[in-house]
């Protein structure tokens, strides 16, 4: 089984601006407002008619150019500790007159599922991290 899940988009926005989208914790699930991280913390984020807010740890910040998140993806409403969490990194860097983003997931094989189900959580996060990125590049674009 994959343990991680790597996705890139070049983003035709300021550096500043597509790293205030990226930077906030949870910004990927519908409904989340949380501001910027600024350094470790903990954040919780609501996600739509889901009323299991998800607990987001931000993890490390290099400002304008690599943040970190863990989260409890298979597991709502639960802290983001080992077995029950993946690492999810954002690294932005300018590339001639674009912004690149990859994000890299990774720590499906260490939660505590059954195979199947880890099997399930990476297959799900590939899509959603390409729905998800395509959806950032739009975002950023119109903001610009």
């Amino acid at each position: 089984m994959e343990d991680r899940i790597e996705q890139r988009v070049t983003i035709r926005a300021t550096q500043d601006m597509v790293w205030q989208l990226v930077s906030r914790p949870g910004w990927w699930l519908p409904g989340s407002s949380a501001e910027p991280a600024r350094g470790p913390g903990r954040a919780t984020v609501e996600y739509g008619d889901d009323h299991r807010p998800y607990v987001i740890d931000v993890v490390r910040v290099e400002p304008q150019g690599y943040v970190s998140f863990r989260w409890a993806s298979a597991f709502g409403g639960f802290d983001p500790v080992q077995g029950k969490s993946t690492l999810v990194e954002f690294y932005v860097r300018t590339i001639g007159e674009e912004v690149g983003v990859t994000v890299v997931e990774s720590g499906f094989s260490s939660l505590d599922l059954p195979e199947a189900l880890r099997e399930d959580e990476w297959k799900g996060s590939t899509g959603g991290w390409q729905y998800e990125m395509a959806g950032l590049r739009t975002r950023a674009e119109l903001e610009r």
